[in-house]
């Protein structure tokens, strides 16, 4: 899916749910709708605990706007992917600093800071993921120790994770070079 399709399925969810609901969303849909040129994506990823939502309404309304709630595995077409607490690399959203994505008449979409979006990309860090950084130090000035920090609020199964640490070490040689403040 692309940014328009995501804003229908948007559109479909909100005007299906019965009640109102926050969706905590990271990873590719929130670069889509932090207007990334040309991402894509198959997923939705939603972060669960940090999302305020009945399940069940939502896979009803999901279900209804054409794109289901966590399909089988085999499944290749776009999807909503409800990522539990244990898969979660993702720190806790703070309202102070979290960006409103989308609002619809019930669905409210929102994301977290833009040290927290980093950090949740530090788990893979491969070349989409340093084009998705790289994109958003572009259009909002982020400092590294901030980013740094992200990474120190991560829940803990990813804060000392040796693969972010050295992810970490990596975004800071690339942060310097695309012309971060520390």
């Amino acid at each position: 899916m692309n940014k328009a399709e995501l804003l229908g399925y948007l559109e479909k969810i909100d005007g299906e749910l019965k009640s109102t609901a926050i969706l905590h969303i990271y990873g590719s849909a929130a670069f889509m709708l932090l207007d990334e040129p040309d991402r894509t994506s198959l997923d939705i990823d939603v972060a669960a605990p940090y999302s305020v939502v009945d399940e069940s309404e939502l896979r009803r309304a999901a279900e209804l706007a054409g794109i289901p709630l966590n399909p089988a595995d085999d499944y290749s077409s776009d999807h909503l992917e409800w990522i539990s607490a244990v898969r979660l690399c993702l720190a806790q959203p703070n309202a102070g600093t979290d960006i409103v994505l989308w609002r619809g008449r019930n669905l409210l979409v929102k994301t977290g800071s833009v040290p927290q979006l980093i950090a949740s990309k530090l788990i893979r860090y491969d070349e989409i993921d340093r084009s998705d950084i790289q994109y958003l130090c572009r259009q909002i000035p982020v400092r590294i120790d901030a980013v740094e920090a992200a990474v120190g609020d991560l829940p803990e199964a990813f804060r000392e994770d040796a693969l972010v640490r050295e992810n970490l070490a990596n975004f800071k040689i690339d942060a310097s070079l695309w012309g971060l403040r520390p």
